[in-house]
């Protein structure tokens, strides 16, 4: 399984395929998915999209990077497995399974945004990246749109979504919830 920007192989000894793009000789993955060759006189490499990846409106646990006015950037460590593996319920409400990105990917994990206005519903002008998000928080989010080759757009709108785990800039200890 690769991500993307995962590297392939080079374009001299391979065709670049569905699911891939060639930068500066190289053949990279443009998707999460599965690699594939077809043997044509040169052999082509293609990515074809796996099921049970980052798919629209899947959860996701993401650490904070960096944030700015107007985002923040993550990495996606973990993907929430219920495509791939049997749902755990409670009361009849779906529990999510997360399974870290590293069991099935390269040791790249790919990057996503949370954009001011998809942190909280309702009018984004009162959305403050800053109060909402610091450098190494840990968030649950869903996956708003596949984004680009670069990184995936992720939202915390939702009441079950946002920080699950903080620490403390001045004392360096662990955050608890106050409230949902």
């Amino acid at each position: 399984t690769v991500c993307p920007g995962d590297r392939l192989g080079r374009a001299r000894h391979f065709k670049s395929g569905p699911g891939t793009h060639v930068k500066g000789g190289l053949v990279f993955s443009s998707l999460v998915g599965i690699i594939s060759m077809e043997k044509d006189p040169q052999p082509t490499i293609r990515v074809d999209r796996s099921s049970n990846h980052n798919a629209v409106g899947q959860a996701v646990l993401c650490r904070i990077l960096r944030i700015s006015t107007q985002q923040a950037v993550v990495e996606i460590v973990a993907f929430d497995a219920a495509l791939s593996e049997p749902a755990v319920t409670e009361g009849g409400t779906r529990l999510p399974q997360f399974r870290p990105i590293a069991a099935f990917a390269s040791a790249t994990l790919p990057n996503g945004v949370i954009r001011k206005e998809d942190i909280r519903s309702g009018a984004s002008e009162d959305v403050e990246v800053y109060s909402s998000f610091l450098p190494g928080d840990i968030v649950h989010a869903k996956i708003l749109s596949l984004g680009d080759s670069r990184r995936y757009f992720l939202t915390t709108c939702e009441p079950e979504l946002g920080v699950i785990r903080a620490i403390c800039s001045s004392s360096g200890k662990h955050m608890v919830p106050l409230s949902w």
